[in-house]
C-alpha cells in the first residue's frame, strides 16, 4: 500500500479531530494554526481544508480564517440514513462472504451491551463504531469505506450516546437484542431491526 500523501495525511487527521469534537462546532482556527499542529507546510493543508470546504464541513473564510460548520438538524437525519444504507450494504455482502466474522463482532457487541450495565455510554458508542467498522473494512470497498468515514465524522459520532442513557437505554437494549440476533442467525429479514435502529438513532441524537 502506497504512503499517503501529505494533503491525505492532514485531510484524514483535521477530519478526525472534527469528528470526534476536538475541533469543536462554530470554533474557527486558522490554515497558519492547523500547518503548525500538523507541522508541515500550509500547501497541503489549503488543499485539505478545500476538499473538507467542499465536503460541507468547514467554511473557509477569506482574511478571517476557518469556521468549523455545525451540521443542520434536518442534515443530521439524512446523513444517519445514509449511514444506515451503508451498513445495511455491508450486511447483505458480509453474510455471504464473511459470516462467520460478522457474527463474531455482533456477539462481542451483544456480550459487551449486557455486561456493561454500570460502564459509562462512550464505551458502548466506541464498540458500535468498531462493529460497523469492521464490517465496512472486509468489504476493501476503499471508495466505501472512505464514504463512510466521512459519514461518521459529519455527524460527529465519537459526541452521542444519549440511546445509552435514561429514558431510552431499555428500549436501545432491546433494539440492539433484536438486531445482534438477526446479525448472528446471519437473516435475510433483518431489514426492520437496522430500521428500529435508525429509529432510535434519530430520536435521541440532540
Amino acid at each position: 500500500m502506497s504512503k499517503p500523501s501529505l494533503k491525505e495525511t492532514a485531510y484524514r487527521s483535521i477530519l478526525e479531530w472534527i469528528g470526534s469534537d476536538q475541533m469543536q462546532q462554530g470554533s474557527v482556527t486558522s490554515e497558519t494554526a492547523l500547518a503548525a499542529r500538523l507541522d508541515m507546510s500550509r500547501t497541503p493543508v489549503r488543499e485539505a481544508l478545500q476538499q473538507l470546504a467542499a465536503e460541507g464541513f468547514i467554511r473557509i473564510v477569506p482574511k478571517h480564517g476557518v469556521q468549523i460548520l455545525p451540521p443542520s438538524a434536518g442534515r443530521i437525519s439524512d446523513l444517519l440514513e445514509e449511514w444506515t444504507a451503508y451498513v445495511m450494504f455491508a450486511y447483505e455482502h458480509n453474510k455471504r462472504s464473511h459470516p462467520t466474522e460478522i457474527a463474531n463482532a455482533a456477539s462481542k457487541l451483544r456480550d459487551c451491551i449486557a455486561a456493561t450495565a454500570e460502564e459509562p455510554p462512550e464505551l458502548l458508542v466506541a464498540l458500535e463504531k468498531e462493529m460497523w467498522t469492521q464490517w465496512l473494512a472486509q468489504g476493501r470497498n476503499n471508495e466505501l469505506m472512505h464514504r463512510f468515514q466521512i459519514t461518521l465524522a459529519k455527524i460527529r459520532w465519537d459526541c452521542h450516546g444519549r440511546r445509552w442513557k435514561a429514558p431510552h437505554r431499555t428500549e436501545t437494549e432491546q433494539c440492539m437484542a433484536d438486531l445482534t440476533a438477526a446479525i448472528i442467525a446471519c437473516s435475510d429479514n433483518a431489514n426492520s431491526q437496522f430500521f428500529a435502529y435508525l429509529h432510535i438513532l434519530k430520536k435521541t441524537w440532540y
